[in-house]
């Protein structure tokens, strides 16, 4: 043939060679193809029946078959008549760099085409993928949606993470629950730098149930192995596009494929754990459709060692068994005490609670001796301890609203109830952390009443110039030290009026004082006693007296504070040095928990931690004492 001839068939070789190249995604040849899809729970089971051409189609027409056997209740559902949760489809569009220009248009363009063939309840989303999978369009059933989506060009970029965006396609049909799912994907390359793999995206695509249609746009880097395998592992279909122009037919025979596809359900008639071959025939068709799945089996009994739950533990503990038996002996016999022993109060005892008593010869106090002298005395010994008193004046001078009794009480439930927890959930060594409790109250009411005490001090100087100057207005002592009682602020006001209290009472005014001196731990207010107690006996210039007191009393403040302030680095260097091992401790066991197990599992360890333990806190006491300047 001359050339002119061959130049003149050129074109149609071509045509003849695309057509013969390309494997249409729609091929299937004459047959009806059935593909298993998102079915429920066993026996229920639900299957995609593509067939060659349209056409209306019932349930009487389609024959099932398992292993040979006929099924029950078979159902077919055409996807124009389907519900929204039925069918859904994800068209997922390359947007890397190389598919700029003419590409990325057409393949939107087709895509549109694609949606004008989709049933009104078919669900469709839209991902574009490069170096980030996107979700350009969630699932929705809106035609103007999903066009306005596919209107807008992605912004390219550089990658094309091919696996990430069809694992997203796959999440999405998972997650809204598609029974028939189908992802669509366009791309003209290879994958490049995909967090997810290639068995993870087939997996994913086969736990939706979601077959995989792939569209290859032949390009200079393209390589088909990866769509290829994609499809082929999910019932799916692959097609190769030399051009952009053959976007337009693919992506219209797809769309009729798939908006001419019927939702074949039925109820399974096999036994647990069997091999089913599913065999489908149409009338009108020729041949019949065959799949398979394998029924689910009862998963074996796991038989482990019984394990005792934390609430087991906590009942059945040894621990909780001796605090119950404690705990009931101790309220029958405070239930018996308190049914078969009067309580009687004479007036003296009554007195008591609001000012101190006089004390006898002897040196003992006036009330103890008056309780001592009853059989039926209404204190315990408790309450008559030197413990007890000390811990009641500590609540009072703190200023806690709670009475010293319910203090203990509460005190002793949560030392009991703590070491009750660490026993059950650690082991009985950890019951020593229990006895933390009632030293940490004990230091907070002592702080408390040490902060009164300072208080106090902080304003003797100033209530006792005001003394002095009553005294050099006429006032007697007693008579000044209620003018110091209008002015005072608290706690100053609460143990002068006490003073003045316990003299209208008939206690001597020094006696008084001494209790305040004793209560208040304060030295100065020790030489106002002297002084109160020299001018009861032999009189003289009191206000002359108290002013060189007053005198006394700030220098030895301002030598305090200088003091304070030369050992606030060695305060602070205790703090450090004390919590320094406990913030590592914690540290540690929180970024490296089993760093530190051998420390707490072997004897050695344990003895180690106990020394390292006992060093510090023995350090920390040792500073303490070097720091503490008693002024």
């Amino acid at each position: 043939m001359s050339r002119r001839c061959w130049l003149a068939l050129a074109p149609a070789i071509a045509v003849i060679a695309a057509a013969l190249t390309a494997v249409p995604i729609s091929a299937g040849g004459q047959t009806v193809t059935l593909t298993e899809a998102a079915g429920g729970q066993f026996p229920d089971r639900a299957f995609v029946l593509t067939l060659p051409k349209e056409r209306p189609l019932t349930a009487s027409q389609v024959r099932v078959r398992e292993n040979g056997h006929g099924v029950t209740g078979v159902n077919v559902v055409p996807a124009q008549e389907a519900n929204s949760s039925q069918f859904g489809v994800v068209l997922v569009i390359d947007a890397s760099d190389s598919m700029k220009g003419k590409p990325i248009s057409g393949a939107l363009q087709a895509a549109q085409q694609f949606v004008g063939h989709r049933s009104p309840t078919q669900q469709v989303a839209v991902v574009t993928f490069n170096k980030d999978a996107t979700v350009v369009q969630p699932f929705t059933t809106d035609s103007q949606e999903i066009v306005k989506a596919l209107a807008h060009e992605p912004e390219l970029a550089y990658g094309t993470h091919l696996y990430d965006a069809i694992d997203e396609a796959a999440s999405l049909l998972h997650d809204k629950g598609i029974t028939a799912g189908s992802i669509v994907v366009l791309s003209d390359g290879a994958d490049t730098g995909s967090k997810a793999s290639a068995s993870d995206v087939s997996a994913a695509a086969k736990s939706a149930h979601a077959r995989i249609f792939a569209i290859g746009l032949r390009s200079s880097h393209f390589d088909p192995k990866a769509l290829q395998a994609l499809a082929a592992g999910t019932a799916g279909g692959f097609t190769e596009a030399t051009s952009v122009a053959d976007l337009s037919q693919i992506y219209d025979q797809l769309g009729t494929r798939l908006a001419n596809e019927y939702l074949l359900t039925y109820r399974s008639l096999q036994d647990l754990g069997t091999k089913v071959k599913v065999t489908v025939q149409v009338a009108g068709s020729p041949g019949a459709a065959t799949a398979g799945y394998a029924a689910p089996s009862l998963a074996p009994p796991v038989f482990t060692s019984y394990h005792k739950g934390l609430g087991g533990s906590f009942w059945t503990s040894g621990f909780t068994m001796i605090v119950f038996s404690v705990f009931a002996i101790g309220l029958l016999a405070f239930c018996a005490v308190i049914l078969l022993r009067p309580r009687r109060r004479t007036f003296q005892a009554r007195l008591a609670e609001f000012v101190s008593l006089a004390t006898p010869a002897d040196g003992s106090n006036l009330t103890q001796t008056m309780r001592d002298t009853r059989p039926d005395q209404d204190e315990t010994t408790l309450e008559r301890s030197r413990f007890w008193q000390r811990f009641t004046e500590e609540v009072e001078l703190g200023g806690l609203t709670m009475t010293p009794t319910r203090i203990a009480v509460w005190t002793l439930i949560a030392t009991v109830g703590l070491m009750w927890l660490l026993a059950v959930v650690f082991n009985f060594a950890a019951l020593l952390v229990g006895f933390l409790v009632p030293l940490i109250v004990w230091s907070y009411v002592r702080r408390r009443a040490e902060h009164t005490r300072t208080q106090f001090a902080e304003q003797l100087p100033d209530n006792l110039a005001v003394l002095a100057s009553a005294l050099r207005a006429g006032h007697s002592f007693v008579g000044a030290l209620s003018v110091v009682v209008e002015d005072a602020p608290e706690p100053a006001k609460s143990e002068f009026s006490r003073v003045v209290a316990e003299e209208q009472l008939g206690r001597p005014l020094d006696d008084a004082l001494d209790i305040v001196v004793r209560r208040m731990r304060n030295a100065d207010l020790g030489q106002v006693a002297l002084v109160a107690a020299l001018q009861r006996q032999t009189g003289g210039s009191t206000a002359e007296v108290l002013d060189r007191v007053v005198d006394t009393v700030r220098e030895r403040q301002e030598l305090r504070r200088l003091v304070k302030t030369l050992t606030a680095a060695g305060r602070m260097s205790r703090w450090v040095v004390t919590a320094l091992p406990l913030v590592l401790l914690i540290a540690i066991a929180l970024l490296n928990p089993g760093y530190l197990h051998p420390l707490f599992t072997h004897t050695s360890g344990r003895v180690l931690f106990g020394f390292a333990a006992a060093l510090v806190i023995g350090g920390s006491l040792v500073i303490k004492r070097i720091v503490d300047i008693k002024v």
